[in-house]
């Protein structure tokens, strides 16, 4: 038998013609929006974009929801996939359970942060909070049911399902600690933008960005699939547009007093 690099790696691709469509319009729809944030064009829900909106609201006739529950429907969907898929597929092998489980967890810390860490203001467009809720939902759904079907396939060569969770925890743990210094960086109703410190924020600007990227990176590694290499890379993609998009929006607010030497995402590279 010739080891490939994929099956050195990754398993085999999924014997889905549908599970290969999804998982290359997921690369590209996510690499797209990553371009697009990069750009300035950027989606109803990130905070620099109150500056787009109609400063007369009757103007708007789109509907709006608070900040709040736009996140909420933005994660609940994808839960719900993940709290379902462990009722349908409950007696799997490991690895398989392994990422339902970090998928689970993931969206359900969102979940937690959204209720009970982060501080909202604002609001965000009802359509646009749908269609990033069921897009997300649609992802997981695809890498759930292509992981489903690699068991039918020989393990790969390199098992770093091991390595994967440490990189998962890793990565939600630090998630979890700058988006908690974010959230407390407004004190009693204050609805002032401040610059983050402590952390990393000393480095990079969206360290919470870093974190969940290395957390997907875990996901890949428990994972080894072909459909989650491409939801990994988009998800890198997206968050280094958005970590870049970020980092213009503070320059632009704060000016000179942003430090220079604190860059998007990687600390002194991007």
């Amino acid at each position: 038998m010739v080891i490939t690099s994929s099956s050195m790696f990754l398993f085999p691709t999924a014997s889905s013609l549908l599970v290969t469509i999804m998982s290359i319009i997921n690369l590209l729809s996510l690499t797209a929006a990553g371009y697009m944030e990069m750009s300035g064009k950027n989606k109803q829900y990130a905070k620099f974009c109150d500056s787009n909106a109609s400063k007369n609201p009757k103007d708007d006739k789109n509907f709006h929801l608070k900040s709040k529950n736009g996140m909420l429907l933005f994660y609940t969907p994808s839960y719900v996939v993940a709290i379902a898929s462990l009722a349908i597929f409950p007696h799997q092998n490991l690895r398989f359970l392994m990422v339902l489980y970090a998928i689970t967890i993931h969206f359900f810390k969102r979940i937690v942060e959204v209720m009970f860490v982060h501080k909202f203001s604002g609001s965000m467009m009802l359509d646009a909070a749908t269609t990033i809720g069921l897009s997300y939902a649609v992802s997981i759904s695809t890498v759930i049911y292509a992981q489903y079907l690699s068991m039918e396939f020989p393990e790969p060569c390199m098992d770093l399902k091991y390595i994967g969770l440490a990189m998962f925890l890793v990565g939600i743990v630090g998630n979890f600690y700058h988006h908690y210094i974010l959230s407390n960086l407004r004190k009693n109703g204050d609805k002032a933008y401040k610059i983050p410190k402590g952390g990393l924020f000393d480095l990079v600007i969206c360290p919470h960005y870093l974190f969940e990227i290395v957390g997907f990176i875990g996901v890949l590694c428990i994972a080894q699939t072909m459909s989650m290499f491409c939801y990994t890379l988009g998800t890198i993609f997206l968050l280094m547009g958005r970590s870049h998009a970020t980092r213009k929006w503070y320059v632009s607010k704060f000016g000179e007093k942003f430090p220079k030497d604190v860059k998007a995402i990687i600390p002194h590279l991007f």
